[in-house]
């Protein structure tokens, strides 16, 4: 299995300038590598806001595309057989940061 674009993933999003027939929220890889390319990161999801009236469900729909590889390492360690509150703890800070919580 090949592997994914590590992690951090940003919600790159203009709340000031929402319009419901123009905007889209994307999902960019945060890495310094793709952020410091020239200004423009590179896109690893578009979420597509025109049938909303407003940004909060495309705007969750991202956080929780961005969250994907935090939720995958969240995964591994509790299902380590050594996993411990430490594990579960971060566990619950990716839940919320999925919720666009944090």
């Amino acid at each position: 299995m090949k592997s994914h674009t590590p992690g951090p993933w940003l919600v790159n999003f203009e709340q000031n300038k929402f319009d419901s027939r123009r905007s889209k929220v994307q999902v960019v890889d945060g890495s310094s590598a793709s952020l410091n390319n020239g200004g423009l990161p590179l896109v690893l999801a578009n979420v597509n806001a025109m049938p909303f009236n407003d940004e909060s469900v495309p705007l969750a729909n991202a956080h929780l595309i961005a969250s994907a590889p935090d939720l995958l390492a969240a995964l591994e360690r509790l299902a380590h057989p050594m996993a411990d509150d430490d594990d579960l703890d971060y566990a619950r800070a990716v839940i919320a940061k999925a919720k666009g919580q944090l």
